[in-house]
């Protein structure tokens, strides 16, 4: 077997075009069955993740999976540009945006850790207790990339368009779903879901993408070596 008959080149672009795809899908779910908050402290957060531990854990899990996947995804856009053109930034956001969606899906774990300290202390203390954890540096580095992930996702997305993979709409999507996951109020869960829309759009359309040239480049003859 050589290197242009080796499966690999087939089945990991196409799996990483399914898990952008099912990424994007399974967020959009995790969001949608979130626990209401009835308002925007902390205090209300913990209070909503400890009253139903069963959506609680539900919504993580998801979650969870969500950002895995599309961080795992990600790593096969670099493969769609074709030329110098884009290259660059598509490879930076790519590399940068799996490194910050991975961090994402390992901070869903907290999920589990508020919710037991909301069903097992006051809510004084559940608060304190969580804002000490929170509060380690290290912590911070391994699981709060913060805005890191949007600048990943434009720097990747830029490098798409600039390189005629995908257009320009592209980064206004990101944009839009950014914004929708920030500032469409979490009582009612399913506003912050459709508000990400754009922004999975563009994933899921970017995994398509991949499939598609994963096909076309499985359909084409294979050389023959002597």
């Amino acid at each position: 077997m050589d290197n242009a008959t080796n499966p690999a080149k087939r089945v990991l672009p196409f799996a990483a075009g399914t898990s952008l795809i099912a990424g994007a899908a399974l967020f959009f779910a995790g969001l949608a069955t979130s626990p209401p908050s009835s308002g925007d402290d902390k205090g209300a957060y913990l209070q909503s993740l400890a009253a139903d531990p069963f959506q609680t854990q539900l919504s993580a899990l998801l979650l969870h999976y969500g950002n895995l996947l599309m961080g795992v995804g990600l790593l096969a856009l670099p493969l769609l540009v074709r030329g110098r053109r884009g290259s660059i930034l598509t490879l930076v956001g790519a590399l940068l945006g799996a490194l910050t969606l991975l961090e994402m899906s390992g901070a869903l774990l907290s999920d589990w850790f508020h919710m037991e300290i909301g069903r097992n202390l006051p809510v004084e203390q559940a608060v304190a207790l969580s804002d000490k954890v929170l509060a380690h540096p290290a912590q911070q580095l391994a699981f709060s990339p913060g805005p890191l992930v949007s600048l990943a996702l434009l720097l990747t997305f830029a490098g798409l368009a600039r390189a005629g993979v995908l257009g320009w709409w592209a980064i206004g999507g990101i944009v839009l779903g950014y914004a929708g996951l920030l500032f469409m109020p979490y009582d009612t869960p399913i506003l912050p879901a459709l508000g990400t829309v754009p922004m999975l759009a563009v994933m899921a359309v970017a995994g398509l993408r991949v499939i598609a040239r994963t096909r076309i480049a499985a359909a084409d003859p294979v050389p023959v070596h002597a």
